[in-house]
């Protein structure tokens, strides 16, 4: 099924189900948009997202100190106990829910960059303006995620992700037993050397057929092959021959 702009889908994104506003397919990757739950600031009365930096200069109030704050900033009550009831009961599976948020204007795209109001002081003068972290709006940062897959559902979503952490443990496991059959063949080579060959294969299979050896690390020691847990000190090492 072929996503739809501002569709809600999911992805996989730091080894977790998100899910996001569908905008389109790149070449490589699909393109979905971060979402939010809209401003409940007002400054000075005005919801934050109108409020604009004030050009002009105003003097600053009699016995100012940098303790004193130049602007009211305050909680627009209404949508902010709108917003609790509507998302107080909403599953981060029920993707028709999500979608009625989003399209009744309940959730919005993130914007591209936080923003945040101060004061400019000027020689006894104050303006009120709204600014983004260390740099100019809009520059250096995005508000897009690239998965390589998406989803109409979280449970879809879900299935892939157990499916990508079983493949990426199996390719664990198998890079660890990799480590072990040369640690095994270095011990069995030291062995050999001391005390010939006659045994060499038995060694080897009884050190083969031990359980969950990729959690285990050879040495050998005064003519012994030792057997330690890999993510133990191992101040006691078990004989193995």
């Amino acid at each position: 099924m072929e996503m739809k702009e501002n569709q809600i889908c999911y992805f996989i994104e730091n080894d977790m189900v998100i899910f996001g506003a569908y905008s389109y397919k790149s070449t490589c990757t699909h393109v979905v948009k971060r979402l939010r739950t809209p401003e409940v600031r007002l400054i000075n009365g005005i919801p934050f997202d109108e409020f604009e930096s004030e050009i002009e200069f105003k003097k600053l109030p009699k016995d100012w100190t940098y303790n004193t704050r130049l602007w009211e900033e305050s909680i627009d009550q209404w949508k902010y106990e709108k917003y609790v009831a509507e998302f107080g009961t909403v599953n981060v599976k029920d993707t028709k829910r999500i979608q009625e948020l989003f399209d009744n204007g309940l959730l919005v795209i993130a914007p591209i960059v936080d923003k945040f109001i101060e004061a400019e002081i000027d020689h006894g003068f104050y303006r009120i303006v709204k600014k983004a972290h260390g740099y100019p709006l809009g520059y250096g940062e995005h508000n897009d995620y690239y998965p390589d897959d998406v989803f109409d559902t979280y449970e879809e979503c879900e299935k892939h992700l157990k499916i990508q952490r079983e493949n990426r443990y199996k390719n664990h496991i198998y890079c660890r037993l990799l480590d072990v059959y040369e640690n095994i063949d270095w011990a069995l080579e030291k062995y050999e050397a001391d005390h010939g060959g006659r045994e060499i294969e038995f060694i080897k299979q009884k050190l083969l057929s031990i359980p969950r050896i990729w959690e285990y690390m050879f040495r050998y020691y005064k003519g012994q092959i030792l057997k330690g847990k890999r993510e133990e000190k191992n101040e006691e090492w078990e004989v193995i021959a």
